[in-house]
């Protein structure tokens, strides 16, 4: 029996309206938060930078501790863009440059890091990271990060004698979701483990970040990294990890094909420093990336491919520390990423070529349509090219789209198309404005049987016909001469014997 329940207004209902009702008043309820919490924030970053104005004006620059977790990177992409990717963090190492700006990500994205920081240091730093979308307008990830150097040799009056190494690993765990109108928030809770020759130390804090206009033109992202700091004592003291102030812009003037970014990061007691980056795609498997900030330059590649239920992407950077006249070697770096599931407006055609003349088999190409979108769709379009990206034919219409749609190898005209190869473009567009765009190869278009060749032959001859073979009847095959039976020798015959003249009557 279902448990009645008694409301204010002495409505009479189910006990799980009663929990729907309650939750969609603490819904409501933290919408009307959602502003002061964002007045706490700015107020936040408001005292942050003023401190970090006055540790700038006090303290110079000094040395900082766990600066991999700010200045280093996570990813060859990132790296490749000199670690400008405050403004953008679209992808799962968001949790790294700014955690508000993981809601953006689309699909399940798994990606693996190793760089080899500066060639000949013997200094490796190796990254895990995953990132989802957690709702339509939050995402969830984690990261875990590892710095290595081994063989330190000890100093002439140090107490350890025999060499030793170095490792620092941390672990973020972030989550980002809309915080007000086109404003996200994300924050991350870190874990900092450290060991070095014999002693080892465990410390714990947290970041907190925003970001505005995500899958925009223009976007903005700033991030606090150890509001909450971690501390860790490895021999006597504590040391304590410094406040960060981290922001960037990004410009995508082209959507996906060109994205330009600029990032500051201001430490307590270090000066700011300032970072630009590039990111050209000139195909859709290819990723071209360049980057400058005041302790490296950085350039690299990506190439990706599209298996159909997922993504694998490989991407390279390599770094030249100019900074350091020649005392460092360049660093290289190696990530491979697994994008699948999630949000998606992707296609796929499994008929490589057909012949719409065709009287048997395959007359049309169909074309598989893998859409799942964010929020309700608006419209759609799939635009059929040719080789030179000619439109020959739209097929597109108001609301959901269809799961295939197929196309019969003519164009809006209903005029056939000449042979070739065809690609082509989907568009979708949401109701809530946001946009997805997908393109590759549908198939070959042939009208033409395959070659063949023709053996003439001297007039009277039948030409025989390669790749033309007809059935035969089956004819039952005929004795040789040697198998035919002997035929048995008939008696001759004898002409009959002639008789009297037979007389006529009368006489």
């Amino acid at each position: 029996m279902v448990n009645k329940i008694q409301n204010k207004k002495g409505f009479k209902g189910s006990r799980s309206q009663g929990f729907k009702e309650s939750r969609v008043r603490g819904f409501k309820a933290f919408g009307r938060l959602k502003p002061a919490l964002l007045a706490v924030l700015l107020l936040i970053f408001g005292i942050v930078g003023h401190r970090l104005s006055t540790s700038y004006g006090a303290g110079g620059t000094a040395g900082q501790y766990g600066a991999f977790l700010t200045y280093w990177g996570c990813g060859a992409r990132s790296l490749g863009m000199a670690g400008a990717l405050s403004g953008l963090a679209d992808d799962a190492s968001a949790g790294y440059f700014n955690p508000a700006g993981l809601a953006q990500i689309n699909t399940h994205e798994l990606t693996f890091m190793h760089s080899v920081v500066f060639a000949g240091t013997g200094t490796s730093f190796d990254a895990l990271m995953y990132g989802c979308p957690a709702t339509s307008t939050s995402g969830f990830g984690t990261t875990l990060l590892q710095l290595y150097t081994p063989g330190i040799k000890p100093g002439s009056k140090s107490e350890i004698k025999k060499p030793f190494s170095d490792r620092q690993v941390a672990w973020l765990l972030t989550y980002s979701g809309k915080l007000l109108g086109p404003i996200y928030i994300g924050i991350n809770g870190k874990a900092f483990y450290h060991e070095i020759a014999t002693y080892s130390a465990l410390g714990g804090g947290a970041d907190v970040g925003l970001f505005l206009f995500p899958q925009g033109k223009f976007s903005l992202g700033i991030s606090c990294q150890n509001v909450i700091r971690p501390e860790v004592k490895l021999i006597s003291e504590k040391i304590a990890f410094p406040i960060t102030l981290r922001s960037g812009i990004s410009i995508r003037p082209y959507r996906d094909k060109l994205s330009l970014a600029v990032d500051m990061i201001w430490a307590e007691y270090r000066s700011p420093q300032f970072g630009f980056g590039i990111e050209y795609r000139p195909f859709n498997i290819l990723h071209l990336r360049g980057g400058i900030n005041q302790v490296f330059a950085g350039f690299g590649f990506g190439i990706c491919q599209d298996r159909g239920r997922f993504v694998a992407r490989l991407d390279y950077a390599c770094e030249l520390p100019y900074s350091t006249e020649g005392m460092l070697l360049p660093g290289h770096n190696v990530s491979l990423s697994l994008l699948f599931g999630g949000f998606r407006a992707r296609a796929h055609s499994p008929i490589a070529r057909f012949s719409p003349v065709s009287g048997e088999g395959e007359n049309v190409a169909w074309l598989y349509l893998d859409i799942v979108p964010r929020s309700k769709i608006k419209n759609w379009q799939v635009l059929i090219k040719d080789e030179a990206g000619t439109v020959v034919r739209k097929i597109g219409a108001w609301g959901e789209s269809p799961y295939r749609i197929a196309w019969d190898g003519k164009d809006d005209n209903t005029l056939l198309v000449p042979d070739g190869r065809y690609y082509y473009s989907l568009t979708v567009v949401e109701k809530k404005g946001r946009v997805w765009e997908s393109e590759g190869f549908l198939t070959t278009l042939s009208t033409v049987g395959p070659p063949g060749t023709i053996i003439v032959k001297p007039k009277g001859e039948t030409p025989e016909f390669i790749l033309e073979q007809k059935e035969e009847k089956e004819v039952e095959p005929q004795p040789t001469e040697e198998e035919k039976p002997p035929l048995e020798e008939l008696p001759e015959e004898k002409p009959p014997e002639e008789g009297p003249p037979e007389e006529e009557p009368g006489e």
